[in-house]
């Protein structure tokens, strides 16, 4: 379980997407719960104001996921545009640590951090990279491990921010913290990531004109299977969304409640992810991610009827069971599929968790438009599990079908 941890201790350009991605756990772990709460409680918007402001960012960060992995995939010129990725993180914190205002929140989400949405799928794009010059049966392994430092934070850095709401600190001083993370990613990949062409793996560009390239992303295989898991994923950016409106609401809980809520979820996700690849030989990877979406399932059912009580607390355990492997493997399924194109590989991960958001978005706008914050969360759970059921069955016909003519 440990081996990939130990390749990317041994591997100074490892240990520097290992440092990226905890940073950017940092980032989003400090947003992410809380934008919700900030966008509706602080500066007043309606549910459905914010799902607006949420759908209008995330449309726009899947243009710019799209735009950035053809680019970098013709030219090869990647780690320019992770300096530009973390630039626009950094200076959407900033205008929210100076403005502090609903303008600036909707200049922020809708504008700025779209620009740096792609970090997350970039950053795993150059780890595979980086990863290509081990051993092939260790690079499953080592990707797992990176996507599982990305949840480190969100164990260490919640409880922290629960501390500091009960010591009175503002919801809005969650900007500092992002910006300070962004601004480490961008000194990495400014001052010590190996500059492009000059890296011990190799990189080619691929030359394509954009409209090829599209193409390629477009397949209707590709495609299909890139929108279920993007569904998939909007389970999991749905309960970010939820978790502080439904904890928050309940008499007696607060933004504490809500910071060690997702920090425990967290935490017990890193020893899923470190665990999940052992489970491929047996189940397969499409069986994997099934199972863990049916568990996720039953969890945002549960999720709005425990809130209120003790027992609240036991569904830890199967949130961060299914979430460990829905936001683990994936990764993997998406750069295998698109193994030849790296850089459209990491735009089809930002692609996924983008789309998620979308998803998830029309999601908390129907189901709280229908019943209430419950709704959403029971819409949520159908949802999921009707994609991820939907895309095993794709691929086993797909394989059945292989076998056929073979």
């Amino acid at each position: 379980m440990f081996a990939p941890l130990r390749i990317i201790a041994g591997d100074p350009v490892l240990r520097l997407g290992a440092f990226s991605i905890i940073l950017l756990g940092v980032f989003i772990s400090s947003i992410g719960p809380y934008q919700s709460l900030i966008g509706i409680e602080v500066f007043g918007l309606s549910d459905g104001a914010y799902a607006l402001v949420f759908v209008t960012g995330s449309s726009l960060s899947l243009l710019v996921s799209l735009a950035v992995g053809i680019i970098t995939d013709r030219t090869a010129r990647r780690r320019r545009a992770v300096v530009f990725a973390a630039s626009a993180a950094m200076s959407g914190a900033l205008v929210m640590l100076s403005l502090r205002s609903l303008p600036a929140f909707l200049l922020a989400h809708m504008l700025i951090f779209p620009l740096g949405s792609t970090l997350f799928g970039q950053i795993f794009t150059m780890t595979r990279l980086a990863a290509s010059v081990h051993p092939e049966a260790a690079r499953a392994g080592v990707q797992s491990a990176v996507r599982a430092l990305f949840a480190l934070p969100f164990l260490l850095v919640l409880p922290l921010w629960a501390l500091a709401f009960a010591a009175g600190a503002p919801l809005l001083s969650v900007y500092a913290a992002s910006a300070a993370a962004a601004a480490g990613i961008l000194a990495i990949f400014l001052w010590r990531w190996p500059r492009d062409g000059t890296a011990n793996w190799p990189d080619i560009a691929s030359g394509l004109a954009p409209g090829k390239a599209l193409g390629e992303l477009a397949a209707p295989p590709v495609l299909a299977r890139a929108l279920l898991l993007a569904v998939v994923h909007g389970g999991i950016a749905l309960y970010l969304v939820l978790t502080g409106l439904i904890l928050s609401g309940v008499p007696g809980r607060d933004a504490g409640d809500v910071a060690l809520f997702v920090a425990l979820v967290a935490g017990c996700e890193m020893p899923v992810m470190l665990i999940a690849p052992r489970l491929l030989p047996r189940f397969g990877i499409n069986g994997v991610i099934l199972g863990a979406v049916c568990l996720y399932a039953l969890f945002l059912l549960a999720f709005p009827l425990l809130a209120a009580g003790p027992f609240v607390w036991a569904l830890i355990v199967p949130a961060a069971c299914g979430a460990g492997v829905m936001l683990s493997m994936p990764i993997l399924y998406i750069q295998d599929m698109m193994a030849a194109r790296p850089g459209a590989g990491g735009a089809l991960v930002s692609l996924v968790g983008l789309g998620g958001q979308v998803a998830s978005a029309g999601v908390f706008a129907l189901g709280s438009a229908i019943g209430g914050y419950g709704a959403a969360s029971a819409l949520g759970a159908m949802t999921v599990a009707s994609a991820g059921a939907l895309l095993f069955w794709i691929d086993r016909r797909a394989r059945s079908g292989a076998r056929a003519k073979a």
